[in-house]
């Protein structure tokens, strides 16, 4: 393989034979100016297209939050007579919906780990389009099953639940072959930020599409468009670069040669107990349940909330409902070069920014939902609700990134771990909420508040006491990659041309 500088500055590669993982000596390192056509740029397509499939896979998850509240809607129906009668689609009282809301997560909650053990197998790209398709599919017949009662609706949900469990882990095998090792922070920001527009957009659109659509309409557009998106994603997105014909061979040689080598030791035996008994990983697994109780309690409830307390119509209720996930998709812009800013200034070890910004994010937004259970005032509600929400940035970057810090070789071993545990607030947060919301009164809710208050202080006191910022003795083993010591400032340099 040869390289030389074209005339329009661009880098090009002789391709007479790419092996299927080039690899490449810092003299013929290739060096690719920024091109504004992003669309030509396979892996920024492969980027944009996880997106959106995270878009669907929140999507999805979400909108049955607000379909649930016109599908139990009490409305008055004039009769031929004149008669005035009150009539409900669906008699569920809140504890079958509790159970219909925290469904999705029985069955969620079983292939956490199952996705990454198949994404090694048969692709992350096959792995991750396979699970949002199946569950797009499973998205559309959900009226149907709902018609037949509140069992089979359940069991579809379950079923979604089980299909959405591999997207997480899967990922990270696209990852894995397709984001260079100085841009891999900035792709995973994009492509996780999905998750929160598609929570933004269902609670935005879903409302109206009940009021003038019908509640239907919810799971048919949402479902529609993840099967768009499958079809797209099976066609156009490969494995790794060498797999896909459509890649230039500058890109492709730019990304074989930034991607980290396996351990050529395959039979590396990882440290369970290690990795079991270290307080950095129960650190981690406690703030990651105590965020997500408090996470899907505003995914699940918030609807509930907004119609059984403020007394908003379905479409007020969507918009609202969607407004904290907008605060938080700004406030993550925000949260995460500033974290690094303290970081590599020195202002702050990588240990006290997270012990910081979990502690700041988990008792802000503790005190927000405390000092809403007390009022009664519409526009005060609703400001709390919103910066409760969008404050929670300042937790989710950071423990997200946690593994990375204590223990980089084990990081998806250990985030799977601990997104099984925090998947449980999913399965019992909604449920607790039906069994404590009976009549729908502020003091009801009150209740459900006050535990996730609860809930935030716990998880600022262990991580505050046993979270790590350093890798662990445990943890340390060598890491191999394409680029060597040497490369890696030219390396640096590159990236930031890209």
């Amino acid at each position: 393989m040869s390289s030389s500088d074209s005339p329009d500055g661009k880098f090009e590669v002789s391709t007479q034979e790419l092996s299927p993982r080039a690899t490449l000596s810092h003299e013929a390192y290739p060096k690719m100016k920024f091109s504004w056509k992003l669309w030509k740029s396979r892996r920024y397509i492969v980027t944009v297209m996880s997106l959106l499939g995270f878009f669907n896979v929140y999507a999805l998850r979400v909108s049955l939050s607000v379909a649930i509240v016109a599908m139990t809607q009490k409305v008055n129906v004039t009769l031929e007579n004149g008669t005035i009668v009150e009539e409900q689609e669906f008699d569920w009282d809140s504890k079958q919906q509790g159970l219909v809301l925290s469904s999705f997560f029985y069955g969620y909650i079983w292939t956490q780990l199952v996705g990454g053990i198949l994404a090694a197998r048969f692709g992350g790209h096959i792995v991750f389009g396979v699970g949002t398709g199946v569950s797009s599919i499973l998205m559309m017949l959900s009226p149907v099953a709902a018609k037949q009662g509140v069992i089979p609706l359940i069991i579809t949900r379950v079923l979604i639940g089980l299909f959405e469990g591999v997207s997480y882990p899967s990922i990270q095998d696209v990852y894995a072959h397709w984001a260079p090792i100085y841009e891999r922070t900035t792709i995973t920001g994009i492509v996780h930020s999905g998750s929160q527009i598609g929570t933004f957009t269902s609670f935005l659109v879903s409302g109206l599409f009940a009021q003038y659509l019908g509640w239907e309409s919810i799971f048919y557009v949402f479902g529609g468009i993840g099967c768009l998106w499958f079809i797209m994603w099976m066609i156009f997105i490969k494995r790794d670069p060498a797999s896909d014909p459509r890649i230039s061979p500058e890109e492709r040689a730019y990304i074989e040669s930034n991607l980290e080598e396996p351990n050529p030791n395959k039979n590396v035996r990882r440290p369970w107990k290690s990795i079991f008994t270290s307080s950095a990983v129960i650190a981690l697994v406690t703030t990651n349940v105590c965020d997500t109780w408090s996470t899907y309690t505003f995914l699940t409830q918030i609807p509930t909330f907004l119609n059984d307390v403020l007394k908003y119509d379905l479409g007020t209720t969507g918009i609202l409902a969607a407004a904290p996930y907008l605060m938080f998709i700004i406030m993550v812009f925000i949260v995460s070069p500033l974290s690094d800013f303290l970081r590599t200034r020195k202002f702050l070890t990588t240990q006290q920014v997270r012990k910081t910004f979990i502690g700041f994010g988990f008792l802000v937004t503790g005190a927000f939902l405390a000092i809403m259970s007390n009022l009664d005032n519409v526009t005060a509600i609703s400001a709390c609700l919103i910066l409760a929400v969008g404050i929670t940035a300042f937790s989710k970057t950071s423990y997200f990134a946690n593994p990375l810090d204590f223990a980089p070789n084990y990081a998806s071993v250990i985030m799977g771990i601990s997104n099984t545990f925090g998947t449980v607030p999913g399965i019992v947060a909604p449920t607790f909420a039906g069994f404590m919301v009976q009549n729908g009164t502020q003091e009801e809710w009150r209740v459900v508040f006050y535990i996730a208050v609860g809930f935030c202080v716990f998880g600022t006191i262990v991580f505050g006491i046993f979270g790590k910022g350093t890798v662990q003795p445990w943890a340390q083993t060598d890491i191999t990659s394409k680029t060597k010591p040497s490369e890696e400032v030219q390396t640096s340099q590159v990236s930031k041309t890209l």
